[in-house]
């Protein structure tokens, strides 16, 4: 009797032993995935600043340089001269008007302290910044269509310029659709491992 005592109470201290060990274990691996999913949402948050911060750097640089490139072209190549001061402040308009927004997605997405908030708040932060890019899309597609049209009617006549233009605006619309997946691809990056 007393050796079966003895039995059962070793048997629950290596069990409870035993349970010990699966918790440490368990805690570690829980451990583990936190810092790989918090290494991947934190690599998707930098790329998405770092992608924010080169069209904010490349708007403003456009915003003054092409306008003051089409002002100072000489008539042969923009005869129109009203038009080619309108077409100036139009480029002027759409490229600050984008590096402005892109200002805007870039520093909120800095300001995103994924050590401070919560799972529900990254989540949210994400959707938000998400749906305000697709809003200023939405904004800017219309009127990058309007500014390319003002700039082309002078220049219908000049089959050379237009083959130029529309090359540049398939190479541009191709660069343009890979970046816009690549940050939806990090925007999903950052929800799928905060939900899970």
């Amino acid at each position: 009797m007393e050796n079966q005592i003895n039995d059962l109470d070793q048997l629950k201290e290596m069990w409870s032993d035993l349970n010990r060990r699966v918790e440490r274990l368990e805690n570690q691996t829980l451990e583990e995935g936190r810092k790989v999913a918090s290494g991947k949402i934190t690599t998707a948050r930098e790329d998405l600043a770092t992608r924010y911060k080169r069209f904010m750097i490349i708007g403003f640089v456009m915003g003054i340089f092409f306008p003051l490139f089409l002002i100072m072209s000489p008539t042969d190549f923009f005869p129109d001269g009203t038009m080619k001061y309108v077409a100036s402040a139009l480029f002027f308009s759409y490229f600050i008007t984008a590096a402005v927004m892109d200002s805007f997605l870039y520093n909120e997405v800095r300001s995103m302290d994924l050590a401070m908030m919560t799972v529900s708040q990254v989540i949210h932060k994400a959707r938000t910044l998400k749906r305000r890019h697709h809003i200023f899309m939405i904004i800017l597609i219309p009127f990058a269509v309007i500014t390319l049209a003002v700039f082309a009617i002078p220049l219908l006549d000049d089959p050379f310029i237009i083959a130029g233009m529309i090359t540049g605006g398939v190479v541009g619309l191709c660069i343009g659709l890979r970046q816009y997946f690549r940050m939806m691809r990090d925007y999903r990056e950052m929800m799928r491992e905060y939900s899970e």
